[in-house]
């Protein structure tokens, strides 16, 4: 069963441009690398500069493989000292 995942990223003020850019690698990265991935979709709040990531995996599986790989491992490296507070992720199962 697919997985859906939702984060909420903010930036610290006058880093939204730097970590729009990091997070606009990591989604072709993500779409080109990991097995599973049926989409990973960047989004941006313009009335305060925050981003959402949509994303779907195969399953938990594919979720749990992307967790553990490179590309995550390298984004969270990327986005450390940019962010006003840590990435709220919410895993949601589809129900109907």
């Amino acid at each position: 069963m697919s997985t859906t995942v939702v984060a909420d990223i903010t930036p610290l003020p006058g880093h939204e441009d730097e970590v729009g850019h990091v997070l606009r690698a990591a989604v072709v990265r993500v779409r080109h690398e990991d097995a599973g991935c049926e989409r990973y979709e960047l989004n941006v709040d313009p009335r305060d500069g925050s981003y959402v990531m949509v994303e779907r995996w195969a399953d938990r599986a594919a979720l749990d493989a992307h967790a553990a790989g490179p590309a995550f491992a390298d984004l969270s490296a990327a986005l450390e000292g940019l962010l006003a507070r840590p990435i709220a992720v919410r895993a949601l199962t589809p129900v109907g």
